[in-house]
């Protein structure tokens, strides 16, 4: 997916330091449960160190609404910024969403909200989670991926679930539902066969093929990039660690860029020429049309000496 964006800078935020859910596919190991979280005034901090228009992508450690209460007004306020914002949460609970104006709603470009039926049936949240969803659509319908982790070990419920959401959210809404698989997981073909049931038994509320993570897939034909990372684009550690890319451990210039709870921040002054473009970060930076081709060699010799 594309989302273009006129912003200068990227930061991929895990804000929350918490995740009232304790799915056994979490990609966090282990789930974070009561760990530091990000303030408004750091990420005030983040804003005002750069002075453009900012991207923030939330997703990563804890969910972005567990870990602040209704009247800190943490969305309300970043969305006075001048920012945008996309979110991934698991629609245990709202927050503020519900108060947010027009123009607040429209700096939103995203929402993945994930339905984790196995934890909303154990966390008593049969009723309100479905509600949740629809205040989500109602509000944002066109910028609202609504999900559901199809992981092998809990099989036997994946048709429990989808029941749940036809009726629960795609009756009132018409909001369709994208399966993602366990990216963890081998699938059997028993399991397979399974998935496939499911695409003719919910054909009518299921985008048309289950989704697999792969992000080195769209950088197949692009071995080589250039990329913001330390000067445009920068990973937001719900304890305040600031990196410009997590998965290079061997460029340390990447490892440390800050931390926005000292509010220290250093800026790289060119972008970095990476070999292996294949992470989540990756596919974010890609996504919003940030990531660039390397000039061939000889361009600059050739752009100033053109004869």
């Amino acid at each position: 997916m594309k989302l273009e964006t006129d912003c200068q800078v990227i930061f991929f935020t895990s804000s929350s330091g918490h995740c009232t859910f304790d799915c056994d596919y979490c990609i966090i190991n282990p789930i974070a449960k009561h760990q530091p979280s990000l303030t408004f005034e750091d990420l005030k901090f983040l804003i005002d160190s750069f002075g453009v228009k900012a991207f923030f992508s939330f997703s990563g450690v804890g969910d972005f609404f567990v870990s602040y209460s209704r009247s800190q007004r943490l969305l309300s306020r970043l969305l006075e910024e001048n920012v945008e914002i996309a979110l991934d949460t698991n629609g245990a609970v709202l927050q503020d969403f519900p108060d947010l104006t027009q123009a607040q709603l429209e700096k939103i470009r995203y929402i993945n909200l994930t339905m984790h039926y196995h934890q909303i049936k154990r966390k008593n949240l049969l009723q309100r989670w479905p509600e949740h969803a629809r205040i989500f659509i109602d509000n944002r319908r066109e910028q609202i991926y609504p999900d559901y982790i199809l992981s092998p070990a809990l099989r036997d419920e994946w048709p429990e679930a989808l029941a749940y959401y036809a009726e629960q959210v795609f009756k009132p809404t018409g909001k369709p539902l994208l399966l993602v698989r366990d990216i963890n997981q081998v699938f059997d073909p028993q399991a397979e066969a399974r998935i496939a049931q499911l695409q003719r038994d919910f054909a009518d509320i299921l985008q048309p093929e289950a989704h697999q993570e792969n992000f080195a897939a769209g950088f197949a034909d692009r071995p080589q990039v250039l990329c913001p990372a330390g000067k445009g684009y920068f990973r937001v550690w719900n304890d305040g660690r600031i990196q410009g890319c997590p998965n290079l451990v061997d460029v340390p210039e990447l490892l440390d860029c800050g931390n926005a709870k000292e509010r220290r921040l250093e800026i790289r002054p060119q972008p970095f020429l990476c070999n292996s473009p294949r992470y989540c970060d990756c596919n974010v930076i890609d996504a919003l049309g940030k990531m660039q081709l390397p000039k061939p060699p000889g361009f600059f010799q050739r752009l100033f000496n053109p004869g």
